[in-house]
């Protein structure tokens, strides 16, 4: 299991089971109930005697944390079977009580990381059912909690619909047409061809002069390389 690249800052907690007993298969969101920045959430669950943690979490700037890597379970949910299949993340509030708002930056930052780590764990689709059924979950389904807030509650449906349409985006972009799999397959191998930042291929768009470029140069520093060998 890897962990996100768009981790900004990292400060692992104690507060954690390691390593988990499940594969990742689910998202659980929660709110902090309070603005703090990542290096204050750290701290936070640098703190044995709060027995809390989460995978990761991302304040009103959209700067995202990592306190427990993915492969280790993280202490959020009041559900160690629900955080033994799930990646927590904790989002600050710009708002606090009422409904809890979230900042325009941290939502956003919430779906790129839900991205991220839907990719980087074969997750196919976040499935919102609006109960603990579904791959999409917060932390009232499993506690009697406001966690994580009516504004974020409000936008669950927003967040699946967002990230189902990159995730369907880039498996459609990464599933060649069967007269050119082996081509398709060659050419990742030998480091021809690369995936954009999420691992989209791309592979159904049309290709620039320069992108074309970069394709010659590739295979002709592989030829060099070859040659070198010989």
């Amino acid at each position: 299991m890897s962990n996100s690249r768009l981790i900004d800052y990292i400060k692992i907690s104690p507060n954690s089971s390691n390593p988990r007993n499940n594969t990742i298969n689910k998202i659980t969101i929660h709110h902090m109930a309070g603005n703090l920045s990542v290096e204050s959430c750290g701290e936070v669950f640098a703190d044995i005697s709060h027995q809390a943690s989460s995978n990761y979490a991302i304040d009103s700037n959209g700067r995202i944390g990592m306190y427990v890597e993915e492969k280790n379970r993280a202490w959020t949910s009041s559900s160690s079977d629900n955080d033994n299949q799930a990646v927590t993340i904790e989002v600050a509030n710009d708002t606090l009580g009422g409904d809890w708002h979230v900042s325009d930056i941290a939502l956003e930052k919430l779906i790129e990381l839900c991205i991220d780590i839907c990719i980087r764990n074969n997750i196919n689709k976040l499935n919102y059912t609006g109960d603990s059924k579904g791959n999409l979950t917060m932390h009232c389904y499993f506690a009697k909690t406001v966690c994580p807030g009516e504004y974020l509650k409000s936008k669950f449906p927003y967040i699946a619909k967002k990230v189902n349409k990159k995730l369907e985006s880039i498996y459609k972009n990464n599933t060649p047409d069967l007269w050119a799999e082996k081509s398709v397959a060659w050419s990742i191998e030998n480091k021809i061809l690369f995936g954009d930042e999420y691992g989209n291929y791309k592979l159904h768009d049309y290709c620039t002069r320069q992108e074309m470029i970069v394709f010659i140069y590739r295979m002709y520093k592989n030829i060099k390389k070859c040659k070198k060998e010989i």
